[in-house]
């Protein structure tokens, strides 16, 4: 028979009690619930907002600075499309701006298009098991969007309809989706206020993450930026 050394019992119920206790004050603090309210707005013809506040147990956290730093923003974008007019000649370099633009903003819509293609069933899932979760207070969603191929436009449409559609069976929530099928624009106001109990949440994030299409997704990421990260290093050498 194997007798422990006394010195090796003490550490392994030290370990065992801290490791207990540790995980009981996990529970309880994942226990508590947040609560939280946010406003987010732009896009087209759109003034940006995006006001947050939280609120878990004695602590509280309020950012309301991102609607001067869109300002600024667009200042500067000014600032550029004016430089490129005046360098091009006045009319013809502000529409050469505004082109350029409107290519940006094509792209990035077109991104997030591919992204909800590739994600939109482990996205719907996720959406469904945490609505169940969540205690909506209220939530409000405008969305107005068309890409440059009314195809796309509705298959995009109809993926936001379908992980929408859990929220929609809420009293508290109203959300409208408006398709632009002749022309290319994006535009967005969310009101939200709403309060979770975290631990309710971990388990289906971690059924989301390992989903397969989202580890490709986050890999992808991951390699793109240690890529570009290692492109910038070698060319300041």
């Amino acid at each position: 028979m194997t007798i422990v050394h006394p010195l090796l019992l003490i550490f392994l119920l030290l370990a065992a009690a801290t490791l207990t206790l540790v995980f009981t004050l996990l529970i309880l603090l994942l226990s508590f619930p947040f609560v939280c309210r946010f406003e987010l707005a732009g896009g087209r013809g759109v003034e940006f907002v995006q006001r947050i506040e939280v609120r878990w147990l004695f602590l509280s956290r309020a950012i309301d600075g991102f609607a001067s730093a869109g300002r600024e923003d667009r200042r500067e974008d000014v600032v550029v499309e004016a430089d490129v007019g005046d360098a091009a000649g006045g009319v013809a370099g502000s529409a050469a701006g505004r082109r350029w633009g409107a290519a940006w903003d094509e792209t990035d819509i077109r991104r997030l298009f591919e992204l909800f293609r590739t994600l939109h069933r482990p996205v719907t899932a996720l959406v469904r098991k945490v609505v169940q979760r969540i205690e909506f207070k209220e939530l409000s969603c405008r969305a107005t969007f068309g890409l440059d191929d009314p195809a796309e436009t509705g298959m995009l449409s109809g993926f936001l309809y379908a992980a929408s559609a859990p929220l929609t069976r809420l009293p508290a929530v109203s959300i409208r989706l408006h398709p632009v099928f002749h022309e290319q624009t994006f535009a967005y106001r969310i009101i939200c206020s709403l309060k979770v109990t975290m631990w309710r949440v971990v388990i289906p994030t971690i059924v989301f993450l390992c989903d397969s299409a989202v580890r490709g997704v986050i890999v992808r990421r991951v390699r793109g930026s240690f890529a570009a990260s290692s492109s910038a290093s070698n060319g300041t050498i």
